[in-house]
């Protein structure tokens, strides 16, 4: 056998290789997502899990069928519940402080939740458009909360996928 078939037959196994190590590369040297500390312990999973709570989406984000953007709810929308639920949890405190008239501890100063990813100003997205045209909030967030990248091209191909438009003044204004 030539040195060249030789080369041949292990191509598709060096490259199966050489991909795995990129990937292990990748996950032991790329910098942490970003977490940034909130005013209040929250995870999607505990409030949206079927298992759980099994709350939807828009029971706390309840623009997102009918503005642009969903928003991060108020801390009245989340005493809504915890004014009942987990009342006397010390984590909740600031959400008390914040939204609750009838605690001691009301300030009125509203939680200053730190947004963990934000489009760039110059990328234009319509929740209530996608929601109206009968896309579930899950098809663009599967694991809510996560540092889910969305990314031109998981739009685009989205949008190839539905035959629907691509052109850049859709969404770049």
């Amino acid at each position: 056998m030539s040195c060249r078939h030789t080369v041949l037959r292990l191509l598709p196994v060096l490259t199966i290789a050489a991909a795995c190590l990129a990937g292990i590369y990748y996950r032991a040297y790329s910098p942490p997502r970003y977490t940034p500390a909130q005013p209040v312990p929250f995870d999607h999973a505990t409030h949206t899990d079927a298992d759980k709570a099994n709350m939807d989406c828009l029971a706390c984000h309840r623009g997102g069928e009918t503005q642009p953007a969903a928003g991060m709810p108020p801390a009245s929308t989340c005493l809504d519940c915890h004014r009942h639920i987990l009342a006397d949890d010390p984590r909740l405190l600031p959400l008390h402080a914040a939204a609750n008239p009838d605690s001691p501890i009301y300030t009125s100063d509203p939680l200053r939740w730190v947004r963990s990813q934000a489009l760039p100003a110059h990328v234009h997205f319509n929740h209530a458009a996608h929601a109206k045209a009968g896309y579930a909030c899950e098809r663009c967030h599967p694991n809510p909360g996560s540092a889910t990248d969305h990314s031109m091209s998981t739009c685009i191909e989205c949008h190839r996928t539905e035959n629907l438009g691509t052109a850049c003044s859709d969404c770049h204004h």
